[in-house]
């Protein structure tokens, strides 16, 4: 599976997953460059029930017994500040685990956002049944550069999308793929936001609501509740950003931000 910010792929980010991620990052920065962030990432229970049985078949004879390595892992969750950035340092986690599934909240510091990398790819947050990966990731991460001052001022470099040719689908592919994702993707959601501390007086931003800026939302219960605008946009093969643009231009459940480069000065 790939991590590719290219606004179509974004649907297929995780197809390589089994069952349902919820996904939420939220950075919270200060004026003076300090900050945290905040991951929250939850399994629903049909997935937790797809992971274990994936699980059983991978131990098969050899002692699996379909036991599913714990979400919650204090360990790598640790390990984790080091790939986010130097001087980023693990706060507190804790653990979720009720109806709506099982998880964790994981809370990490940072001194200088400047050091800061954000991986957009949910991917690493799963947990690895039999030592085999859930995905082969690509690392696409967002980095920042802040200076201080009033108002304080922020950008965002996001990676470049990547724009391949597709190969054409056999007849009657798309609602087999229609099906597929149905299952794959329900009560996804993947959310991606900033939030600053203060008032954001510039930015250039296409989602922003008060001192929040959303970079990435995707609500795939949403996506695919209309059926054949899903089926025209897997169809597509857009080979410019804009093209990608007007594409996903008013569709329910999606919130990408496209620009190269998110600039929000704040104080």
């Amino acid at each position: 599976m790939k991590s590719v910010r290219l606004i179509l792929a974004a649907f297929l980010v995780l197809l390589g997953l089994t069952g349902c991620l919820q996904v939420e990052k939220v950075v919270k920065l200060q004026t003076d460059g300090s900050g945290t962030i905040e991951e929250t990432v939850v399994l629903t229970q049909s997935a937790l029930t797809g992971l274990q049985q994936m699980t059983a078949g991978l131990g098969g004879d050899k002692g699996g017994g379909g036991k599913m390595p714990d979400l919650f892992d204090e360990a790598k969750l640790k390990a984790a500040a080091a790939r986010m950035g130097d001087g980023v340092t693990f706060v507190s986690a804790k653990k979720i685990e009720g109806e709506q599934g099982q998880g964790f909240t994981a809370i990490y510091a940072f001194s200088d956002i400047n050091k800061v990398k954000l991986d957009q790819n949910p991917g690493d947050a799963l947990p690895d049944p039999g030592k085999v990966k859930a995905s082969s990731s690509k690392k696409e991460p967002i980095t920042f550069h802040f200076t201080k001052g009033s108002p304080a001022e922020l950008t965002l470099a996001m990676p470049a999308p990547e724009f391949k040719p597709k190969k054409p689908q056999a007849e009657g592919m798309e609602d087999m793929a229609m099906q597929m994702m149905k299952q794959m993707f329900k009560d996804m959601r993947i959310s991606l936001a900033i939030e600053v501390q203060g008032t954001i007086s510039e930015t250039n931003a296409e989602y922003r609501d008060g001192s929040r800026v959303t970079l990435m939302d995707m609500d795939f219960n949403k996506v695919l509740a209309d059926p054949e605008k899903f089926k025209a946009l897997a169809k597509a093969n857009p080979q410019t950003l804009q093209e990608a643009k007007t594409l996903i231009k008013g569709l329910d459940g999606v919130k990408i931000e496209t620009a190269p480069e998110v600039k929000i000065k704040f104080q």
